[in-house]
């Protein structure tokens, strides 16, 4: 007669430890068992291939979710310091050639420029609660899509998990940043494929919104044909920059851009949330904003010297995950929501790195919402790996394509991680 647990004899030896591993209480089971538990736990954990529904469409769906979330919550409980209502209304404001940047009530100056206010209007027509859905929808899906075409598939995942905090911050606010953040993505995107007219396209587009992203023009060192390249970004900016004349006059757009830069002058004493913040509350100084500023922008350029190194894709990305991470820390009108900028610069050097305990400590740190503190510390080790001056073991990467990098061999002491581990 068959006796209980006979088809065990019959289980493969491994098999069969595992299983009695899990009959055996923890405090009995050997040190061999437990480790064979844990790694079989980890493998079906992170098979992502066994789910149901793949980790990708999780999180396209819980950010859907958190756009329609937050409309709901501010299209029931705004705020009088909110950006989407200047947004809204600096489209109003320019077709009735009133002041952009006066101040309309207990709301906030509006800071964009001219063209923005106009290319605000497909979210100035509708009703508030579908405007606020749009916007929210277009920050969302531009960063994702950004994300996508930067990212080797694998790592996809892994970067929305790291964008996803400061998505959040972004979207309560309204504001234009992951827009931002996507727009130099792509460029950078762009220009690695020669797709020059869209790489400098999407720069002009940045500058026509916020004026620091004309900082991702250092990205056209790398590549050839660079007077194209000025004349193609130039062309951009004139065009993007008198787009308001088709629903104001030549003589309201000059006085437009001159009440522009008078607010812009008046906020450059500013320091937001920015390295020159930290400084003034940690040192008790009260310095100037420019010489600090001047002091990052010569470090961030400073690994530019190495030519030889300018064919290197992983030297190329590294640069580029730096300069999202700079024109956050080292800008005066830095707030909490910029720092998705910053964001996407981490995930993206992460992506790229080997999953050191030191670089998720550091990347932790930058997701605990301390500003610039937080994010300072990655920065500077950024700039340590850009000269060559840290123990790098970053991931080889080939050209990426469309579908994103390719790993090359790693060179003596350099790891990667089992390819079974998807994060």
């Amino acid at each position: 007669m068959p006796q209980p647990f006979d088809d065990i004899a019959r289980i493969p030896a491994e098999d069969r430890l595992l299983t009695s591993a899990v009959l055996t209480p923890v405090s009995e089971r050997p040190p061999v068992a437990r480790a064979t538990l844990a790694r079989s736990l980890a493998r079906t954990l992170l098979d992502v291939q066994s789910y149901p529904i793949s980790p990708r469409a999780l999180l396209y769906t819980a950010i859907g979710l958190m756009v329609l979330a937050l409309t709901a919550q501010r299209s029931f409980f705004p705020h009088d310091h909110w950006t989407f209502w200047i947004f809204r209304a600096s489209f109003w404001h320019l077709l009735r050639d009133q002041n952009l940047y006066a101040r309309y009530g207990r709301h906030d100056l509006f800071k964009y420029s001219p063209s923005a206010a106009l290319l605000f209007a497909p979210i100035a027509l509708p009703s508030f609660a579908v405007g606020l859905l749009l916007w929210n929808a277009l920050n969302a899906s531009v960063l994702v899509f950004a994300i996508n075409r930067i990212s080797k598939s694998r790592d996809a995942v892994l970067m929305l998990l790291l964008v996803i905090p400061e998505l959040f911050v972004c979207l309560q606010a309204s504001q234009c940043n992951a827009l931002i953040a996507a727009l130099i993505v792509l460029a950078f995107v762009a220009l690695e494929k020669g797709q020059q007219v869209r790489g400098y396209l999407a720069i002009a587009a940045g500058v026509a919104i916020k004026l620091f992203p004309i900082a991702a023009l250092s990205l056209a060192i790398f590549y050839s044909r660079r007077l194209r390249a000025a004349l193609l970004f130039a062309m951009w900016a004139a065009i993007l920059f008198l787009l308001p004349l088709v629903v104001t006059s030549p003589t309201m757009l000059m006085a437009q851009y001159g009440w522009w830069h008078q607010i812009e002058g008046s906020d450059a004493l500013l320091r937001g949330a920015s390295v020159m913040r930290m400084l003034q509350q940690t040192l008790g100084v009260d310095w100037p904003n420019w010489p600090v500023q001047l002091a990052g922008t010569v470090v961030l350029l400073l690994p530019l010297l190495q030519r030889d190194r300018w064919a290197d894709e992983r030297f190329r990305r590294a640069f580029l995950a730096s300069l999202l991470v700079f024109v956050v820390i080292f800008n005066h009108q830095a707030e909490r929501p910029s720092f998705i900028i910053a964001a996407t610069g981490v995930a993206i050097w992460f992506a790229d790195s080997s999953r050191d305990r030191y670089r998720l400590l550091m990347v932790l740190l930058s997701l605990t919402g301390l500003n610039a503190l937080g994010y300072l510390p990655i920065w500077v080790l950024m700039q340590l790996e850009l000269h060559g001056l840290s123990h790098q073991r970053s991931t080889r990467t080939s050209n990426a394509g469309a579908g994103g990098a390719h790993p090359l061999p790693l060179t003596a002491g350099e790891r990667r991680l089992p390819a079974d581990v998807v994060y």
